[in-house]
């Protein structure tokens, strides 16, 4: 893939890949403080910013690489191996850059102007209904989960249009103009800081409101400045589902590696031999390793594919999107349900705090929740689909 240049370096797919990689001893020696942190250490994120991780998908324009939905997604699995709730943001807040580079040349002049680099946090599903206001609109609510506040620059807030209940408005807004509750008190995922956000009377003016719906559909309003497949049109829903889903796959490659240490030194002594020797672990082993592969190369192909259909100007079809969301579900499904056969097998120290085994449980059965990915909603649209009858719901 051709290389993009930030700080004065060309980097590429491998060059990002790598360094993904490389943080990974870092991110499991940080792993268990993040947890008690209940958001990103400030160390953690200095490497991320160093390492331009975050930048994958953001525009050049806006001090991004542009790089390719693949990188991101295989980067993402790398560092969901060395701590969950760290590639949850790296996922969530890469994928949410890209998105800032869709808004109106304005909007995107504004954020150029503040604090770089750019962390941007994102809540879709509007419950929130906006009043209608000379320019714009006024906003007054709160947002809960909003994965990375604590490290965000600006936010994308989702709301009711008040002339069209049915119309979802995204709004960009400053960080500075939110109150943040620390709320985030959670089974898994603990290192998210997923935490509320309030408005009161915030005018948002109409250069810092999108519908993504109508967007895709109609044009985008920043493909003007910015060149990159993604910024010219891409399923944002669709390309969402994969970013929540890629953090699961790297959840399960964890634990497969710590299983396998726990496997070379675990002993009991009710048993005649090491739990390596015994047959039903092995089996285990081998079974993860397997299903772990296919759902990476999964994520991978189809990620490909979809890419490859955007640049060759195809627009993804409903029944396609569908379908995309329906595989990055079982990728999931497939990844949160090797993790608790591992889990159950490892014996009594692994349920002890810290224990990385314990944590990949805890945190793809948090991420298996997300709303996205909700196994019972995706296979009824995939179903309806194959029967002609069409999705329900505004996820699609």
């Amino acid at each position: 893939m051709e290389g993009s240049t930030i700080q004065g370096q060309s980097l590429t797919h491998d060059d990002m890949v790598r360094r993904a990689s490389e943080l990974v001893p870092f991110l499991r020696e940080k792993a268990d403080e993040t947890e008690q942190n209940r958001s990103m250490l400030p160390e953690v994120h200095d490497r991320f910013t160093d390492s331009g991780l975050l930048r994958i998908l953001l525009a050049p324009g806006l001090g991004g690489l542009g790089l390719g939905l693949t990188t991101q997604l295989e980067a993402v699995m790398e560092t969901a191996r060395g701590c969950g709730s760290t590639a949850w943001l790296h996922s969530l807040i890469g994928n949410q850059n890209y998105l800032v580079g869709w808004y109106p040349p304005e909007a995107q002049e504004e954020v150029r102007a503040t604090e770089t680099p750019l962390f941007t946090c994102l809540v879709m599903g509007a419950t929130i209904t906006a009043n209608r206001a000379k320019g714009g609109v006024s906003l007054t609510g709160s947002w809960p989960y909003v994965s990375g506040v604590d490290q965000a620059n600006w936010l994308m807030l989702s709301a009711r249009d008040p002339d069209n209940e049915k119309r979802s408005l995204t709004c960009l807004i400053p960080k500075s103009s939110v109150s943040v509750t620390d709320d985030w008190y959670c089974l898994g995922m603990k290192g998210t800081g997923s935490k509320t956000v309030s408005l009161s009377e915030e005018f948002v003016p109409d250069h810092r409101i999108l519908c993504f719906k109508e967007a895709e559909a109609n044009g985008i309003p920043g493909a003007a400045v910015n060149k990159g497949t993604l910024y010219q049109g891409s399923p944002n829903s669709t390309v969402f589902a994969f970013a929540v889903a890629a953090p699961a796959v790297g959840l399960a490659e964890g634990a497969i590696e710590a299983y396998r240490e726990r496997l070379e030194t675990r002993t009991n002594a009710r048993m005649p031999s090491a739990q390596s020797e015994w047959a039903s672990s092995q089996r285990r082993l081998g079974r993860a390793i397997a299903q772990a592969e296919i759902a990476r190369r999964t994520m991978l192909e189809l990620a490909s594919e979809l890419m490859e259909k955007l640049e060759s100007g195809d627009r993804i079809s409903v029944s396609g999107r569908v379908k995309y969301r329906m595989s990055m579900v079982e990728n999931v499904r497939i990844c949160s349900e090797l993790v608790y056969d591992l889990f159950c097998d490892a014996g009594t120290g692994v349920m002890m705090d810290g224990n990385a085994l314990q944590r990949a449980f805890r945190d793809i059965h948090v991420l298996r929740s997300h709303f996205v990915i909700l196994p019972e909603f995706a296979a009824e649209n995939a179903g309806r689909v194959e029967l002609g009858l069409g999705p329900t719901g505004p996820f699609v």
